[in-house]
């Protein structure tokens, strides 16, 4: 470049562009958007312990204070659900090491590539001044024709020096620089072979409460009087979930009254066809109504209707509105109950991931969380509810 103090040799604009390549590659692009994805699943997982806290202390103010089926159902269903969230946490952490592994292993060749050929350069210079010594430089000087060619010879021989110097300190760097790598390396191997470890005892630990879990809600089908004693545990369920949207109308009403209606800006759907379809299945596998068992032939009423889904499969609003509720409920497990106004209400109950929390206002078709089986269920599925002033209706009227 003309009138600038140094020129770049070819191959050192190679290893400078080598070296901006490896500053500004794609690895170093995508890792915030992993960095994102692992503070989300703490945040979710973070707020997945409170809700289980929340609820276990509900169990444990209850009035009966004996032993039940659905309580205990909530125990391994705690423990399936939080060692899930803890897997996927641990998932991307994983995916993280092994991204971090890749690029100090791409960074430490790197340096290793930048040694070599510093230590070449060196050590031809070393040759140089070996052969030759002072005696080269005096040389050279004695040459010049005149004091202006003096002048440049002797600004030539000191930015030799001065770039001997230079690459000294250069090649001192990447030498402490690949130590730093180095070290850098194996701790992130032994923090990723923890957390593979880790992963396998949350997997063990998630297979066992499965296992607990499938096996009392066997014992609930076979034997008569578990059932029994599930059915009036699911009974008191029900009445919790009628307190809790009564409690919310009563509020909603109250604040009507002072003026401080938050619900006022929600708009009220009357009529048929005014909710979407929660999920995109559209398959009824348990309707509203009187419900027989087939071996015990008890009765029930289903307040809602079970649309058979796959697991994980996103659940969407089926209209606009207010988050009233979200979190567990004894039978129902993992519950959003949204508020749209005009006395209308939607419940959705099993999830398996709840992507809500009380107070937001959600737009119609928004995800609210995933299908799930949490609860008295024994397969993936949606209950969902329509609630009119707080009393159950048939969905399939309003969708």
């Amino acid at each position: 470049m003309p009138g600038s103090k140094y020129r770049l040799r070819p191959g050192k604009f190679a290893w400078l562009s080598v070296c901006l390549a490896l500053a500004l590659g794609s690895p170093a692009l995508s890792a915030p958007s992993l960095d994102d994805k692992i503070a989300q699943q703490k945040k979710q997982l973070d707020l997945l312990n409170k809700r289980i806290q929340y609820h276990t202390r509900e169990l444990a103010e209850a009035k009966a204070k004996e032993k039940g089926y659905l309580r205990e159902l909530s125990v391994f269903d705690h423990r399936v659900q939080q060692s899930e969230e803890q897997i996927a946490l641990l998932d991307l952490q994983i995916e993280k090491n092994e991204r971090e592994l890749k690029e100090v292993a791409e960074s430490i060749e790197g340096h290793n590539k930048r040694i070599r050929t510093l230590q070449d350069i060196l050590s031809k210079r070393c040759v140089a001044i070996y052969k030759y010594g002072g005696a080269a430089d005096l040389n050279v000087m004695l040459s010049a024709a005149d004091l202006a060619e003096l002048n440049n010879l002797t600004y030539l021989m000191n930015r030799l020096s001065r770039q001997d110097e230079k690459d000294i300190e250069t090649l001192e760097a990447e030498r402490l620089a690949l130590k730093s790598d180095e070290l850098k390396l194996q701790q992130t191997r032994g923090q990723l072979a923890q957390r593979h470890k880790q992963r396998t005892r949350e997997q063990q630990a998630n297979k066992q409460a499965g296992a607990h879990r499938r096996e009392l809600l066997a014992r609930v089908e076979k034997d008569k009087k578990a059932h029994e004693a599930a059915m009036r545990e699911s009974e008191e369920a029900e009445r919790a979930l009628q307190k809790k949207i009564d409690e919310y109308l009563k509020k909603k009403a109250l604040a009507a009254q002072q003026g401080n209606n938050k619900g006022g800006r929600i708009p009220a759907y009357e009529g048929n066809g005014k909710f979407d379809w929660p999920v995109p299945d559209r398959k009824v596998t348990s309707r509203f109504g009187l419900r027989v068992h087939p071996r015990f032939k008890t009765k029930r009423q289903h307040t809602g209707i079970d649309i058979a889904s796959s697991l994980g499969t996103p659940i969407k609003t089926a209209g606009a509105g207010e988050v009233i509720f979200a979190g567990w409920m004894r039978g129902y497990g993992q519950v959003v109950i949204i508020d749209h106004g005009g006395g209308y209400a939607t419940v959705y109950a099993h999830m398996s991931k709840i992507q809500v929390d009380e107070g937001d206002t959600v737009k119609r078709g928004a995800t609210i969380g995933r299908v799930g089986m949490t609860g008295v269920a024994t397969g993936p599925h949606l209950h969902f509810e329509v609630r009119v002033n707080g009393e159950a209706r048939n969905p399939l009227k309003y969708l």
